[in-house]
């Protein structure tokens, strides 16, 4: 298994390394594009910052609709780090709440238990970082307990175009890539690629 097994645990160290690219976003940078085309960093950011908002809503009951309500506001006020530290913290502490990986939520893309729910906002945070790090040219690489984490865990995950922001690889891996490449290729992004993607 992997050093550090506690899934919230690698939420924390997903959520702690976006906060540091998040950090180095200059204000020149926001309307940079990113691995994922439809979306420039302020629109990347807004995203993961809105989900940390939208997994608290699920882990409480909330109805699908209230929740997805919550992709069409704007996240980030006048502090992005701010607004992401605050509800990254939240969603940490809605998973650690008495029978929180048991419940099961409404998500728009079916019923999940909280434990199912944590992986996707490890997957999110952590993934969506790598993109941060592309468009702003910072280090790319992601902690080893995460992508061991994440290989496991998208092993037998339906990555299809319904998936709105991981698309499907276009061909095999290579088979001495690493880790971290493998998860990459998974999520049909590619560390070799350097010109920027729209």
């Amino acid at each position: 298994m992997i050093a550090s097994s506690d899934p919230i645990e690698l939420l924390v160290v997903a959520s702690d390394e976006f906060a540091r690219l998040l950090r180095l976003v200059g204000p020149d940078d926001w309307r940079r594009p990113t691995p994922c085309s439809e979306w420039d960093v302020r629109a990347l950011v807004n995203h993961v910052v809105g989900a940390n908002v939208r997994y608290q809503l699920l882990l409480h009951g909330a109805p699908t609709e209230q929740v997805e309500a919550m992709r069409a506001v704007d996240h980030l006020g006048d502090d992005a780090l701010a607004s992401f530290v605050a509800t990254a913290d939240r969603v940490v502490a809605c998973f650690h709440e008495d029978g929180a990986l048991e419940r099961i939520a409404h998500h728009a893309i079916g019923d999940r238990t909280g434990r199912e729910l944590l992986s996707m906002r490890i997957l999110d945070a952590a993934v969506h970082g790598w993109d941060l790090a592309r468009a702003i040219g910072a280090d790319e690489t992601l902690d080893d307990d995460v992508v061991a984490f994440l290989l496991a865990y998208t092993a037998d995950l339906d990555l299809g175009p319904q998936q709105r922001a991981f698309v499907p690889a276009d061909a095999d891996v290579p088979r001495n890539a690493s880790p971290q490449d493998q998860l990459l290729h998974r999520l049909g992004r590619h560390s070799n690629i350097t010109k920027e993607v729209r």
